[in-house]
């Protein structure tokens, strides 16, 4: 008789509510054995729970977190169990490689490449495989590039219009509804997330300045410091509102500028 194998004990670390749910989807559509054991959405409530528990198999761990980026985590405790990364952005792979991981997933993330990264860890688990060169190739073999979106269709009126996303001043979100503001002043509703539009549109261009706002780097003006730690970012092109770099993500959105992974 065989014996059954427990279920795959997992602890999720991410701060969109959205992306936990249809991470928590994925996982179940495999058709793998887990259990979610724990979830968090900051780096503080995640410092605490890996000082003091240990009683789980496989991290799934999103990058960039409510009150900074994972490896403010990773930098302070001890995490010895494999860690599956998740996030928008390719430019942290070889970093998060430092600390454990398995696998590194490009959002939106998809049941195939969950379950990958999750047939990965059961094959470690029966190898004992910790070969750090033999994953290291493994994941860079695995990374795909990421394609961004590059216009958007709008209504104008009793008419449609594309609106490349090169002309987008900024994104903002407002009662539910998400908009866009381009070049020349227009205002248009579209049907997508700020959550989403964060992975549709190119980091290298676009920066979620706060919850509700993005901005392109192309028509900033100027940068200026604010108060409690905070940015005011000034547009060549007027939009109606303050855009205020979130203290969170301040020193993040300086490095972004500068050019700086």
């Amino acid at each position: 008789m065989h014996k059954t194998l427990d279920p795959i004990k997992l602890v999720i670390v991410e701060d969109e509510p959205i992306s936990a749910t249809y991470l928590k989807k994925h996982i179940k559509d495999t058709g793998i054995e887990c259990k979610v054991v724990a979830e968090m959405a900051k780096t503080t409530e995640a410092a605490a729970f890996f000082t003091t528990n240990n009683d789980y198999d496989l991290v799934f761990m999103d990058i960039q977190l409510e009150d900074g980026d994972c490896f403010k985590i990773l930098n302070n405790v001890s995490i010895e169990k494999p860690i599956v990364f998740c996030t928008t952005f390719d430019t942290y792979a070889l970093k998060a490689f430092k600390y454990n991981s398995i696998d590194y997933l490009l959002k939106p993330l998809n049941k195939e490449a969950v379950q990958e990264a999750i047939k990965k860890y059961q094959a470690l688990r029966r190898n004992h495989d910790s070969s750090h060169l033999a994953r290291m190739d493994k994941m860079i073999e695995t990374m795909a590039p990421t394609a961004y979106k590059k216009r958007f269709l709008v209504r104008s009126g009793n008419k449609l219009k594309l609106v490349q996303i090169s002309d987008v001043v900024c994104f903002y979100s407002n009662g539910g509804d998400t908009r866009l503001i381009d070049k020349n002043g227009g205002e248009h509703l579209i049907d997508f997330t700020m959550e989403r539009l964060e992975r549709l549109a190119d980091p290298a261009s676009f920066f979620r300045i706060n919850r509700k706002m993005t901005i392109n780097m192309d028509y900033i003006h100027s940068v200026e410091d604010y108060f409690n730690n905070r940015l005011m970012v000034k547009m060549l092109k007027k939009v109606p509102f303050d855009l205020v770099v979130s203290r969170n993500r301040a020193k993040e959105f300086k490095f972004w500028l500068k050019g700086i992974a």
